[in-house]
């Protein structure tokens, strides 16, 4: 009888084991999700990662900001930056024990810049711009560290500069957010 139990148990151990080791491992793809700040405004930024190795990973975002612009004290009128951008990112400083990782990376990004809710006339004729389409690159710093093993809080920092728009070619977002590990 006592044997069977120990062959129970030694079964159940390794069945057990190897599940919880399977699942305790962070997996290839991960996803985020950052609230962010710029000058006169606020915006969203979701991204896509894949971890190429220990050290780096590609991403994929996406981001929508929404500003004011206030170019004299007479007149304010609004705008949007919806972008795409690719990036490759690698690892600057890491302490997997205490769970944080610094990356850098960087890369291109397009999209659309919705000016004066379309509108090409402005009060006092104040700017000639107009909504575009605008492509640029553009560079990051994130700092991530580990909630759990599944999660993590971020902290990016993105810098943008598209050589043909007609309103703020440099945009800066600063945000924090989770980003949560695919298993």
């Amino acid at each position: 009888m006592r044997k069977t139990y120990l062959i129970y148990l030694g079964l159940w151990a390794l069945f057990v084991i190897p599940i919880q080791q399977m699942h305790s491992q962070r997996g290839n793809l991960s996803v985020g999700v950052v609230p962010t700040y710029k000058t006169d405004g606020y915006g969203v930024q979701a991204s896509l990662n894949y971890t190429h190795s220990t050290t780096d990973y590609l991403q994929v975002a996406m981001a929508a900001t929404f500003s004011n612009e206030q170019p004299n004290s007479g007149v304010e009128f609004p705008y949007h930056d919806y972008l795409f951008s690719l990036g490759y990112f690698t690892t600057i400083l890491t302490s997997p024990k205490k769970g944080f990782f610094f990356y850098f990376g960087g890369g291109p990004s397009v999209g659309y810049k919705y000016i004066n809710n379309g509108e090409t006339e402005f009060a006092f004729n104040a700017l000639s711009a107009e909504s575009s389409f605008i492509y640029g690159g553009y560079a990051s710093f994130e700092m991530d560290f580990f909630i759990s093993d599944a999660f993590s809080l971020i902290v990016p920092i993105n810098g943008f500069y598209h050589f043909n728009s007609d309103l703020n070619d440099t945009t800066l977002l600063l945000g924090v957010g989770i980003r949560y590990y695919l298993k």
